[in-house]
Formats: structure tokens, C-alpha cells, sequence
């Protein structure tokens, strides 16, 4: 539910946004994740953004991500403002997006926020990328990639504080013809290893484009297909 009110609450949520000009709708509450293969908690504000955050991480074109990277001022005509993105997104072939998550874009008919647009892309060009909004539309056309990613990391850190060395060596191993392989097979390839280090090697892997998927399609599972980013049959 779309808080409209601008409450003592709302404006501290903006605050901590970055953007206390920036009137977007903020659902409330706070989400903290963990990334993977490193396990650090990043607080997420609202259903959007911890929806986006596993939009972003189970992108394949996606290498990293910086989900409380620091404001970046800028200055425009009416002077000098702090301008925090949501995730600033760096892409494998080397592209950077800085990303705002909100439940509506920015309207460059309103004089205000034509202002703050001109802001976001500023601040986006300081940071070599290109501004980007990610709003609930763009995030309910990749549900199956996201509620698999949701999966896909619960999957690593239920087992990431156990050495996954075997059970990477393992995974490796079984992938390197270069052949799609089921989750299916490769768990009972690997039967003498407990299934959570497999599902968590196969996390860590997928995470790390070590592996692609049919994730963005198929539901995580058994049937699940992977094959190893790079190799040949």
C-alpha cells in the first residue's frame, strides 16, 4: 500500500534515501539482504527496491551492484544537491546504470520534476552511467526471474558458512562438457555431498556468471537447466 501522507516517518525515509526532494511513493518497510558470495547485509527500503534488488542479481548481464553507494552533488541552476540512486548497476560488457526504483517515473512536464530529472542525469553522467527508472511495471515483467532469485540466495546462505570447496570442485567438474545439465542430475552426480552445499555451490556459480540458466523462464528446481558460462562440448 502507497503511503501518500507526508509524515515525520515518510520524510526520514526519504532522507535516508538520499533525496529529500524527491517525493516518490515509498512503500513501507525496511528489507535487509545479503549478497552473495561476500554475505554482506544491505538494507533495502521498501518492496520495490528489495524486489529489485534480486531483479538486478539475477541478471546475467549484470556483474555488480552498489546498493548504498554514497549521494553525488551536483550543481545546477538553482545550486548545489546531494543526489542518491537506489543501485548504481556496472554491467559485464563494461556499461553503468544508476538506477532510481520508484512506483512512478519522474514527469518532465512538472517543472519540479524536470528539475530533479536534470539532477538524476547529472549525477548519472558524474558516475560514467546513464539514468535509469525501474518502476513496478519493469519488475512485474521479470516476477519468475525474481521470486527465483529469492530462491537462488535463501539457497546460498543456508549453507554458505560450511566450506563449499568440494562441492564447487564437484560442480565443476560436472559442468565442464560444456552440456546443459539439470539441477536434477547434477544432485545426484554429486550424492555423496550434502544437497545444501550443492545448491549453494550451484548459488554461488550462478551468481558469480559462472553459470547460465534458465531462470529468467523456469521455475528454480530439479529441472532446472544450468550450463557453464564459456566452456564447449
Amino acid at each position: 500500500m502507497v503511503t501518500k501522507s507526508s509524515s515525520p516517518a515518510r520524510n526520514q525515509r526519504r532522507r535516508a534515501a538520499g533525496n529529500r526532494h524527491d517525493n516518490r511513493d515509498v512503500r513501507v518497510g525496511i528489507w535487509v539482504v545479503q549478497s552473495i558470495p561476500d554475505g554482506r547485509r544491505i538494507p533495502l527500503l521498501g518492496d520495490l527496491r528489495h524486489e529489485h534488488f534480486y531483479f538486478t542479481e539475477g541478471d546475467p548481464l549484470v556483474d555488480h551492484a552498489e546498493y548504498d553507494a554514497p549521494p553525488v552533488t551536483t550543481t545546477l541552476g538553482s545550486g548545489e544537491e546531494a543526489v542518491g540512486f537506489d543501485a548504481i548497476v556496472h554491467f559485464v560488457d563494461g556499461r553503468t546504470e544508476c538506477r532510481r526504483v520508484s512506483a512512478r517515473p519522474l514527469d518532465p512536464s512538472n517543472e519540479a520534476s524536470k528539475t530533479l530529472l536534470d539532477r538524476y542525469q547529472a549525477a548519472a553522467r558524474r558516475r560514467g552511467g546513464v539514468f535509469v527508472e525501474i518502476t513496478p511495471g519493469v519488475l512485474d515483467r521479470a516476477q519468475t526471474r525474481i521470486w527465483n532469485w529469492v530462491r537462488v540466495v535463501g539457497a546460498y546462505h543456508r549453507a554458505h558458512e560450511h566450506s563449499l570447496a568440494l562441492a564447487e570442485a564437484g560442480l565443476q567438474a560436472a559442468v565442464s562438457d560444456g552440456r546443459v545439465h539439470c539441477i536434477g542430475q547434477i544432485l545426484d552426480t554429486l550424492h555423496l555431498y550434502p544437497p545444501a552445499l550443492v545448491l549453494a555451490a550451484i548459488a554461488k556459480h550462478l551468481r558469480l556468471r559462472l553459470l547460465s540458466s534458465d531462470l529468467d523462464s523456469a521455475t528454480w528446481s530439479r529441472n532446472t537447466e544450468l550450463r557453464a558460462v564459456g566452456a564447449t562440448s
